[in-house]
């Protein structure tokens, strides 16, 4: 496991206005591996969308929740699913969906 992941943890706060939002606040730094399992391309709503599915394997954290949000540089993985291999408590697999952003569709000149 040699890439540091950040587990993003949501957290309620007020705004300037008094109102509670959700924010995605830094909970803990751990080493990881990541693993491409597929991709999928799809379409919602007239849109062109591509997912990529990941395995990320790390240490056994037990207060690992399925709405923390894991973050690797730029990327962000939504959690899927949260695998005690073994159920052993010393090895976590976390399924993951990372979204890519949406494709700018392409311009193609006017032929006439």
């Amino acid at each position: 496991m040699k890439k540091r992941i950040t587990i993003m943890r949501y957290h309620d706060t007020e705004n300037s206005l008094g109102n509670l939002v959700s924010k995605l606040i830094p909970y803990k730094t751990v080493y990881a591996e990541i693993k491409p399992v597929r991709g999928k391309e799809y379409q919602e709503y007239y849109k062109d969308t591509n997912s990529l599915e990941y395995k990320i394997t790390i240490r056994y954290l037990p207060d690992l929740l399925p709405t923390d949000v894991l973050k690797y540089k730029d990327n962000q993985f939504l959690i899927n699913s949260i695998i005690n291999v073994d159920e052993q408590g010393y090895i976590q697999e976390v399924m993951c969906t990372e979204k890519i952003q949406d494709r700018k569709a392409e311009v193609i000149p006017d032929g006439g």
